[in-house]
């Protein structure tokens, strides 16, 4: 054994001193000037390491990478859209204790947005109270008016939800955004703990940490649950848009670790209002479709008449009972930004009780007192659009000069485009300060993360 070394020193180990420790950010590493108890362990393990290890280590990382085909591919770059995924040879390190906490607080959120999901497809009380503005749902273009009265079994619109989590100063987690429509991150997720594990494999052990196999079991046993089968042996599949979407990596992956046949719209047709896969041996019940394509790709039929991706005549399947889609078609209508300023007075209104992580803070312009206060400090906000159809991308207002302020006041005014504004002091200080592995040596990070919540078999979070 190597000799321990002192980690509540006061002078930062040589590893961590490039690590940036900026004030104004909450830091993951550091409380004050001692190491966080569960990060030491591992700085420990890093200390006993020579250079030469950590880059072999960083090599294995890397091999495993292209070995196992990891990529994300990217729209934008027209030359080579397979771009190898990137992981860091640092893991991210949370307590137990706060991620329980943490879990808590996500669990609560998507159960939280499964209701709201339930009344906006349902008796709509939250419009009819004013609790949520007519405006903001019905012009979201993931509002689907054919889901409009659809029972889902269970009253599970979420099956799989998950959130894009980052730090405020203080430490505390916001969510900077909900994922509805077609959570992905799942199986990039296991398949970084797998590699990172190889790489520390007795470090891993000792550490005892939290395996993700659970997560994976509660999927299947999801599907299976929610299955309309009757007497028939439920079948599952994982509908993609094909090669060319930017996580098809994730979509083989899954449906290799669910054990279910990853198909394509045109693998698939419904008859009689019911759902069949076609195969070598003739058309074969479906009965779960775990979707990755956006919801209004699913039928060119009732939803989006230019789409070549979906089933035609899905919705009329799923109206009848006959299939379940996870997550339901519709769901994609609260990711939208402008729903986040309302989210702690509904969660006290559905569910009595505060809502327990708070959203980053956001304003919809769609209210005349809201647009005033947005557009009196314009050069102090972040303006996003409220829905993903609107061909805006965000704009810090602190960058534009004062033409461009103006410009951009006359839009808000105007209302051409309903926007979403958020802090700027939120946006610009919301990921933590960490450490990254560069070349075998530790270098500045900032750290943001996302958290997966999934439907457990007896409907609960």
């Amino acid at each position: 054994m190597s000799a321990q070394i002192d980690l509540a020193t006061t002078a930062p180990a040589p590893l961590l001193a490039s690590v940036d420790r900026d004030p104004a950010r909450y830091q993951e590493l550091f409380d004050g000037d001692h190491i966080r108890p569960h990060w030491q362990e591992l700085i420990a393990d890093l200390e006993r390491a020579t250079p030469l290890q950590m880059r072999h280590r960083q090599q294995f990382v890397t091999r495993q990478i292209r070995e196992n085909g990891i990529s994300y591919n990217i729209y934008s770059e027209a030359k080579d859209s397979q771009r190898p995924w990137d992981l860091d040879l640092l893991p991210q390190m949370v307590d137990a204790g706060e991620w329980r906490a943490l879990a808590s607080g996500i669990a609560q959120r998507a159960s939280l947005l499964n209701s709201v999901l339930g009344d906006l497809y349902g008796p709509q009380q939250l419009l009819r109270t004013g609790m949520l503005p007519a405006e903001l749902i019905f012009g979201h273009n993931n509002f689907l008016w054919p889901c409009q009265g659809i029972k889902v079994p269970g009253g599970s619109f979420l099956h799989v939800y998950a959130a894009d989590l980052a730090r405020a100063p203080n430490g505390a987690w916001w969510v900077v955004a909900d994922r509805a429509q077609a959570p992905s991150g799942a199986g990039y997720a296991l398949e970084n703990r797998q590699i990172i594990s190889r790489a520390f494999p007795d470090l891993y052990r000792q550490l005892q940490v939290t395996p993700l196999d659970a997560f994976f079991r509660a999927l299947q046993a999801c599907l299976q649950r929610l299955a309309p089968s009757g007497d028939e042996a439920p079948l599952s599949v994982l509908l993609t848009p094909g090669r060319l979407n930017e996580t098809y990596f994730e979509h083989v992956y899954l449906s290799r670790q669910l054990g279910v046949p990853l198909v394509e719209g045109q693998d698939l047709s419904v008859r009689d209002a019911r759902v069949y896969m076609k195969t070598l041996g003739g058309l074969q019940r479906v009965h779960t479709i775990l979707r990755r394509l956006d919801d209004d790709y699913c039928d060119p039929l009732e939803l989006r008449s230019d789409s070549a991706l979906g089933v035609p005549g899905l919705l009329e399947a799923v109206r009848a009972g006959h299939v379940v889609v996870a997550n339901a078609l519709g769901s994609g209508v609260v990711e939208s930004p402008g729903l986040l300023g309302f989210l702690p007075r509904i969660c006290e209104a559905l569910r009595g009780e505060k809502l327990a992580l708070p959203s980053v803070a956001t304003w919809w312009c769609g209210e005349a007192p809201v647009r005033r206060h947005a557009l009196e400090r314009l050069s102090r906000l972040v303006i996003k659009a409220a829905y993903p159809s609107q061909h805006f991308a965000a704009v810090d207002g602190s960058t534009l000069n004062s033409a461009g302020l103006a410009e951009l006041r006359a839009r808000i005014e105007a209302g051409r485009t309903p926007m979403s504004p958020r802090s700027r002091s939120n946006c610009r200080k919301r990921r933590s300060g960490s450490a990254a592995s560069r070349s075998g040596k530790s270098s500045p990070g900032r750290s943001a993360c996302a958290s997966m919540r999934w439907r457990r078999p007896m409907a609960t979070w």
